[in-house]
């Protein structure tokens, strides 16, 4: 039994790394951005690219490794995506000294393509791993991990440029190299070998390579049109090529979709999810966390207005929702073990909806550090009960262990939609106000998508 048990933790581990160093690439690069810009002689409008391309490449191919990991097992994806991740950060690095922008960019989608499948497949194997009774406090420690390594990423960042120097941002990829080749071996040497198994070739099913490619194709499209929607003008912002074309192209994809995944043997995305009422509401709480984690991106903007501060260093207060998430993260995922993800949610949300009406209506009236802080700890405790574990512990018990990857990989990417969608919709709020009222109001919307993913949880009903 201590084998079994020293077994699990080696494999916890392994796994906790991999989200640790995929999560931590997803913020780093973008404090560098102006750097990288300068060295480049390229301006913002072009540099942005560089979060752009991973951000759709990650949202897109998540579902389709997902796919992959549950037809030829997870060990193999995720030591093949965890070697695809170093490679992209070596093509990232090299590109200062030759390859340009142009060789960033492909080594930014590399990159992209080794992060979606390793977050998803970490997760899954890590719910299906572990017995029922301890899968919440796992899933938990794995929500914990990645709510850090997203919140800590941008620091990190600046941390490596304001260490190593502006001129060798390249650094900055390179050092994940030793670590990606520790995590590849002991992937191989650690990890259990869980190809599904098959009785006789002739009953393995094909895969979905149709499907596959249109609903990458579909996801891009969609993505790319949402990035050009301008919230303050929206109708002005439609009518630019760069932004109803990939819509419209993303809504004729569609119906070819749905006629390739109804005939497809194993399709690398279940329409019929969409039957399934649990699942329907998970993917809709997923969309509305999303929308809720990237407004942390904005926290800094928000610090530095209200209490006029120094441009730069408003990024400390988001320390403060880091440290609480941190720790009710893995709070929230033992309780899910006795009681389920409901309870848990649910009271996530309702203490992160208090902590943003106090911040809209407490702080934003008479700012202080103090009372910043403050509130922006009950947001981190209530978004450490929300994020992530419950609503991987929701698809994982309203799905197959055999189709597990796939369905961890569906919610990731509803969850990615959101914070793709959320923040030009933040920014145009507060602009709309250009005052205190503008934050206000930017919070007020934030507490009432918590409220909107509260009101659909009233409905869940565990298979338990």
């Amino acid at each position: 039994m201590a084998k079994k048990g020293e077994r699990l933790g080696a494999v916890l581990a392994t796994y906790l790394v991999g989200l640790l160093i995929g999560g931590l690439y997803v913020g780093m690069v973008s404090p560098a951005r102006t750097v990288i810009q300068a060295d480049f002689g390229i301006d913002s409008a072009t540099g942005i690219w560089m979060i752009n391309i991973y951000t759709l490449f990650y949202a897109a191919l998540i579902p389709v490794i997902g796919k992959v990991a549950d037809t030829v097992g997870r060990r193999r994806v995720f030591a093949v995506c965890v070697c695809t991740f170093c490679v992209g950060a070596c093509l990232c690095g090299v590109s200062q000294a030759v390859g340009g922008f142009g060789l960033l960019l492909v080594g930014r989608v590399v990159q992209a393509a080794g992060a979606g499948g390793m977050i998803p497949v970490a997760n899954a194997a890590i719910g299906t791993s572990f017995p029922p009774e301890k899968r919440g406090m796992a899933l938990g420690l794995a929500a914990a991990v990645m709510g850090v390594s997203n919140v800590f990423g941008a620091a990190a960042g600046s941390a490596v440029v304001g260490l190593f120097g502006a001129d060798r941002w390249s650094v900055m990829f390179f050092l994940c190299i030793p670590f990606c080749a520790l995590l590849a071996i002991a992937a191989v040497t650690v990890l259990p070998d869980d190809r599904p198994a098959r009785d006789d070739d002739a009953e393995r099913k094909p895969m979905d390579v149709s499907g596959s490619v249109i609903f990458v194709a579909f996801v891009l499209l969609l993505l790319l049109g949402v990035k050009g929607i301008d919230s303050a003008a929206p109708a002005a912002s439609l009518v630019r090529p760069a932004t109803w074309v990939p819509l419209v192209g993303a809504l004729a994809v569609l119906p070819l979709f749905r006629f390739v995944e109804h005939r497809a043997a194993s399709p690398v995305f279940h329409l019929e999810y969409f039957h399934n009422r649990p699942i329907v509401i998970t993917m809709i709480v997923s969309f509305f966390i999303g929308c809720f984690v990237i407004s942390l991106v904005l926290v800094p903007e928000l610090a530095e207005f209200a209490l006029d501060d120094p441009l730069g260093s408003g990024g400390y207060y988001v320390m403060a929702i880091g440290l609480t998430s941190f720790v009710t993260t893995p709070i929230g995922g033992k309780i899910i073990d006795k009681v389920g993800p409901k309870p848990v949610l649910m009271s996530g949300l309702a203490i992160s909806i208090g902590g943003l009406l106090f911040l809209a209506f407490a702080v934003m009236a008479q700012p202080s550090s103090a009372g910043l802080i403050a509130g922006l700890a009950i947001v981190g405790a209530g978004m450490g009960f929300a994020m992530g574990a419950p609503t991987n512990y929701m698809i994982l018990e309203n799905t197959s262990k055999e189709e597990s990857t796939s369905a961890i990989a569906t919610i990731t990417l509803i969850r990615q939609i959101g914070t793709s969608i959320a923040p030009a919709l933040f920014i145009s709020v507060i602009g709309a106000v250009a005052t205190m009222e503008g934050y206000r109001n930017m919070l007020l919307c934030v507490a009432f998508f918590n409220a909107c993913a509260l009101v659909a949880m009233l409905f869940y009903r565990s298979p338990r």
